[in-house]
C-alpha cells in the first residue's frame, strides 16, 4: 500500500492542548506533513488560533472569542482541562515557527468582510510562504479567497449545513483541494476529483483501522487527533 500524508489536526491535539504551539511542534516532531489551525478574529481586529467561538470549551475564560482584546485572550490558560499552563497564540507564530517545515491547512472560520484573509495573506508573504499553505472553508469564505487571495491554493469543506455539493463548490471556486466529513464521500466521488486533478482529505481518523479504509478509499490526506499512532503506523508500513 502507498502511505500518503497526515495532516496534524489542530496539532497534536489528543494529547496535547489543540490549536496552540506546543501541539503544533509535538506534531512538527511526529513528522506530520501538514498541521491544520483554524483562525478568528478579536474585537480589537487582531486575529487568534481558536477554533470555537466562544471560550467554555477550549479555556478557562466565558464569552464569545470576538468580544475580547488578543491581550485579554493572551491572559486565558487554554490547557486547563489537561493539566497544562498554555496561552492561545496567533498565526503570526504559527508561521514563525513551523513556516517552510510543513505544510499549513488553515481553516477560516470568518472572514471579516475579506480582512481575515488578507491578514493572512500579508504573513504568508513576510514568511515567504504562500506556496506551502492553503485556506480551507464553506462558500461564503471561499468567495472571499478568490476576491482576496487568489494565487493562494483553496480546499473546499462541506459541512452538513450546506446545500452546495463538494464537488461543484469545488469547481465554481476554483479549489485544488476539498475536504470530505466522514459519511459525505465515497470512492466514485473521490475518483471524480482524482478527475479534476483535486487533492482529497478527510476529516478525521486516529486508528490504523480507519487509516486502511481512507487510504483505500483514494483518501491523499488524512486529518488525524493522534500524529503518535500515525507515526507509527507508518513504521509498519
Amino acid at each position: 500500500m502507498i502511505i500518503k500524508s497526515f495532516c496534524a489536526h489542530r496539532g497534536l491535539s489528543a494529547l496535547v492542548p489543540e490549536n496552540t504551539l506546543p501541539a503544533f511542534a509535538a506534531a512538527y516532531a511526529l513528522g506530520a506533513d501538514e498541521i491544520e489551525f483554524d483562525v478568528r478574529l478579536t474585537c480589537d481586529g487582531r486575529m487568534v488560533v481558536s477554533h470555537d467561538s466562544k471560550l467554555e470549551r477550549i479555556s478557562d475564560g466565558r464569552g464569545r472569542v470576538a468580544d475580547f482584546t488578543l491581550a485579554e485572550l493572551r491572559e486565558l490558560n487554554v490547557g486547563i482541562k489537561q493539566g497544562w499552563q498554555v496561552g492561545l497564540c496567533t498565526p503570526e507564530e504559527v508561521f514563525e515557527l513551523l513556516s517552510g517545515r510543513l505544510r499549513f491547512n488553515i481553516h477560516l472560520k470568518e472572514h471579516g468582510e475579506g480582512i481575515l484573509i488578507k491578514m493572512l495573506v500579508r504573513i504568508a508573504e513576510k514568511y515567504h510562504a504562500k506556496k506551502s499553505i492553503y485556506f480551507a472553508a464553506s462558500p461564503t469564505e471561499l468567495e472571499y479567497m478568490v476576491r482576496y487571495a487568489p494565487d493562494i491554493e483553496r480546499a473546499a469543506i462541506q459541512l452538513p449545513k450546506d446545500t452546495m455539493p463538494i464537488y461543484d463548490m469545488a469547481c465554481d471556486f476554483g479549489c485544488t483541494r476539498v475536504q470530505f466529513w466522514h459519511g459525505m464521500f465515497d470512492p466514485p466521488l473521490v475518483e471524480k476529483m482524482h478527475s479534476r486533478n483535486i487533492h482529497c482529505n478527510v476529516y478525521f481518523a486516529d486508528t490504523p483501522e480507519d487509516f486502511d479504509l481512507y487510504f483505500g478509499m483514494g483518501i491523499d490526506t488524512i486529518l488525524t487527533n493522534r500524529m503518535d499512532i500515525a507515526r507509527s503506523y507508518r513504521e509498519k508500513k
